[in-house]
């Protein structure tokens, strides 16, 4: 495989919305084409279940829906297979699993390009992964070695943007419109992975719903992995779930002090992971400051109405309390006396 003419496809699904700019980055300065899914739509998502096993969960299903997505439209498809995206931890198994799903799940397939990501013993393995991607490609050590380096750069940014605040859609798609919030009411921080809040159709499109009630939002992006690893400190035993760890860490963050007003937990139907750092996190915090706490769990059932009207009762709930000087706990205990507020 080879030839600067190549027209790259790269799945808008799981890694995606942590990677993108490094894997852009990568092709680009070597001149090739990318072309990018469309975003998820319910005609995606209807694909990817009718081609995807049935005990995957739903952020895999719409893996595979990209994938067909981009069929007939490209010349080879990138499908990445992170093993472990740092030492001594672990990625779930159907990511390590993604490309044998993909080839024995999708017909008339082009051919794959496949990233083999895993840093389990040696943070350098990630210039190994990005040697065996040109190689595939057919390139030269000189000018893989260039395009690796400019790919890390820019993830470097990307990650620096994140930990300051910023928002990853619009970090992502700077061509979409985010109007600043006039006046801000308070801030939810949501905990979830970003291959749900950043895709628009799975999550409801959450993040634009809680701005344009006038809340700004939180995601476990804009948490440093140093503020991760220092609160994980507490726990009794280690995580070696990646992606888990994100979440849990970012969560007691939140729990610590005054940066958020209240959480959503997020979380996709059938996750082994998130069932259990949920329970850790509402523990957290009904033993903490009690925060407004609700969970969302999205499958390909999931309906438009009801998840508005949950999202739309809990924001409801954030301005009850503000009014009453945050004397009421989502718990129904006074805050400051302990009684029943019932």
């Amino acid at each position: 495989m080879g030839g600067k003419e190549l027209n790259i496809g790269i799945p808008r699904a799981l890694s995606y919305f942590d990677y993108f700019p490094m894997w852009q980055t990568f092709f680009n300065h070597l001149g090739f084409k990318i072309t990018i899914s469309s975003p998820t739509t319910k005609d995606i998502l209807n694909k990817g279940v009718s081609l995807c096993v049935d005990d995957a969960c739903l952020p895999v299903k719409i893996f595979h829906g990209h994938v067909a997505d981009l069929v007939g439209k490209v010349d080879a498809i990138f499908v990445p297979r992170l093993i472990s995206v740092s030492p001594g931890e672990f990625i779930c198994p159907k990511f390590i699993g993604l490309p044998e799903m993909i080839k024995n799940s999708i017909k008339n397939l082009p051919p794959l390009l496949i990233f083999n990501y895993n840093l389990h013993k040696d943070t350098e393995d990630k210039k190994n992964a990005f040697y065996d991607l040109g190689r595939q490609l057919g390139l030269s050590s000189r000018s893989i070695e260039k395009a690796y380096k400019e790919a890390i750069s820019r993830q470097y940014i990307y990650e620096v943007m994140l930990e300051s605040g910023q928002n990853p859609l619009a970090i992502l798609h700077p061509k979409e419109k985010w109007d600043k919030l006039d006046s801000c009411k308070g801030v939810i921080g949501i905990i979830a992975h970003s291959y749900l809040v950043c895709d628009r159709y799975i999550s409801m499109d959450i993040v634009r719903k809680i701005r344009n009630k006038g809340y700004d939002v939180r995601v476990v992006g804009n948490v440093s992995q140093k503020k991760i690893e220092d609160n994980l400190k507490a726990m009794p035993k280690r995580l070696f779930w990646s992606y888990g760890k994100k979440l849990l860490g970012s969560g007691m963050e939140w729990l610590k002090g005054n940066e958020v007003d209240g959480i959503i937990f997020l979380s996709s139907f059938a996750c082994g992971i998130d069932s259990f750092i949920e329970e850790l996190i509402q523990r957290f915090n009904a033993r903490k400051l009690k925060l407004p706490y609700a969970v969302f769990t999205v499958d390909e059932h999931s309906g438009q109405a009801g998840f508005d009207t949950r999202l739309e009762a809990f924001l409801d709930m954030l301005e009850w309390r503000d009014k009453s000087g945050y004397n009421f706990s989502s718990h129904g205990q006074d805050v400051y006396s302990g009684k029943s507020s019932f």
